[in-house]
């Protein structure tokens, strides 16, 4: 169970934050040092975690095979009322390929073993570089290039892609939000062939935050004797982002 009255509401505190995070970094910033503006940009999304938190969203969850012919089929389709909490994010199923299904007490297997690409897990044998800025949602961005050093240990756990993986990140240069990240598997990974792609964290804005608006990944199979490979994706889209009064209970799926 998920109390939202033990969240924080209050928007308070976000600008001395980011001006502490402005100041802490100044002077790296003076030569736009890759490493510092990394670093700026994981201390505005620890900021922003108990902002995001008084917010219950909607995702669906749909599930594609390309087949050979280069058509795109759906195998599924599941939505979920989704939580961000302050033990990570919770989940109930509401529908399944469209219709209504009743609550469960256990959650989605999935989530088990999710695969996720923390950013944090860029500042360790990746090299980094600036190489352009461009414009997301408006908004004037770094772009952010990290390159696996091909010398970094494997590392074989579903949550820590980024250990795999080179990655591109579009940075806010106003407030360092992460407005958009891409992940390209430089190695096999849990089952997941060199190539395989995640985008993640395509941000969307609801009342001036930057909530999660899509995930998609297109996950490659180990090519066969033939050089055939099985591809599937999944796209994952978030909408109905509302702000829940102090007085609310909402149940969710326990998270294991």
């Amino acid at each position: 169970m998920v109390r939202p009255e033990s969240a924080k509401l209050s928007f308070v505190g976000s600008i001395p934050t980011r001006t502490s995070i402005l100041l802490l970094i100044a002077g790296a910033l003076w030569g736009l040092d890759p490493p510092a503006i990394l670093q700026a940009a994981l201390q505005a999304e620890q900021a922003l975690q108990p902002q995001r938190q008084p917010y219950l969203g909607q995702e669906d969850i749909r599930y594609y095979q390309i087949l050979s012919s280069g058509r795109r089929k759906q195998t599924g389709w599941e939505t979920y009322d989704v939580f961000e909490g302050a033990r990570g994010p919770s989940y109930r199923l509401v529908a399944r390929n469209g219709k209504p299904v009743k609550a469960t007490p256990s959650p989605r297997r999935a989530e088990r073993g999710r695969l996720s690409f923390p950013v944090a897990d860029l500042r360790f044998n990746h090299s980094l570089r600036l190489a352009s800025d461009a414009t997301v949602l408006g908004r004037r961005c770094w772009v952010l290039e990290a390159t696996l050093d091909p010398a970094a240990p494997d590392i074989v756990d579903r949550s820590r892609g980024m250990t795999a993986s080179d990655a591109t990140l579009w940075i806010d240069q106003e407030t360092f939000w992460i407005l958009k990240l891409e992940a390209r598997l430089r190695r096999f990974w849990a089952n997941f062939a060199e190539g395989s792609l995640v985008t993640t964290r395509e941000a969307l804005f609801h009342d001036g935050l930057p909530l999660t608006g899509l995930i998609r990944l297109r996950l490659l199979s180990p090519a066969d004797r033939n050089g055939r490979r099985i591809v599937r994706e999944t796209e994952q889209s978030y909408s109905r982002y509302r702000r829940f009064g102090a007085e609310s209970t909402i149940e969710f799926n326990p998270v294991p």
